[in-house]
């Protein structure tokens, strides 16, 4: 019973002490006893930074900018126009859209290519003057070797001038100076053809 009671007075004795030194300190910071708390203590500004209303982590909130770009291409050319085809263009629409799926095709220049990833998009822009002249030129059709002009112009491609031979074709079409007997309008066979292939490609 002796020892309790010691235990309990050794206790009081202690949290006395703690008091006493409280008190001695809030005495030296020019405070009292009734000041301690949030309201005395601490700063209204800093209370108010602190408890300041955020918005939260919202990573799409506010977002005006595109996030799931589509890429491709919106104007493309290919044999079946006349002055592409002049100027080196060997694939037709079909092997256009095989590559842009991400196929791998034989690029004009005779090297297998092939895209890292495909196309979202493709647009054949193909030229309709004259639509589907070039492929038969460069094949050699009868009807185009028949003329003397478009004779001229095959050589010239098999010879190494395709630069100079579509210069010579876009100033002939341009001065209405072309050969109509090779000359594809819109109600020509060949002309038609090549139209159908290009809807056929494209809704492969």
């Amino acid at each position: 019973m002796a020892a309790t009671f010691a235990s309990v007075l050794t206790a009081t004795s202690i949290v006395v002490s703690v008091v006493a030194v409280a008190s001695a300190a809030l005495a030296q910071d020019g405070r009292t006893s009734e000041s301690v708390g949030i309201s005395n203590t601490l700063d209204p500004g800093k209370a108010e930074r602190g408890f300041r209303q955020t918005s939260g982590y919202l990573p799409y909130a506010g977002r005006s900018f595109p996030t799931r770009p589509f890429f491709g291409d919106t104007h493309l050319h290919t044999s079946y126009s006349m002055d592409a085809g002049a100027f080196g263009a060997r694939l037709d629409p079909r092997a256009a859209y095989r590559f842009a799926r991400g196929e791998e095709v034989t690029s004009s220049s005779g090297q297998p290519v092939k895209l890292s990833r495909p196309l979202d998009f493709l647009v054949v822009a193909d030229h309709s003057d004259n639509m589907g002249f070039f492929p038969d030129l460069f094949a050699g059709k009868p009807n185009i070797l028949a003329d003397p002009t478009g004779k001229k112009w095959y050589e010239m491609i098999k010879n190494g001038k395709g630069n100079e031979a579509a210069m010579e074709i876009i100033v002939a079409f341009s001065h209405n100076t072309f050969p109509k007997d090779i000359f594809y309008g819109s109600d020509a066979r060949p002309y038609k053809n090549a139209w159908h292939e290009t809807i056929a490609a494209a809704e492969e």
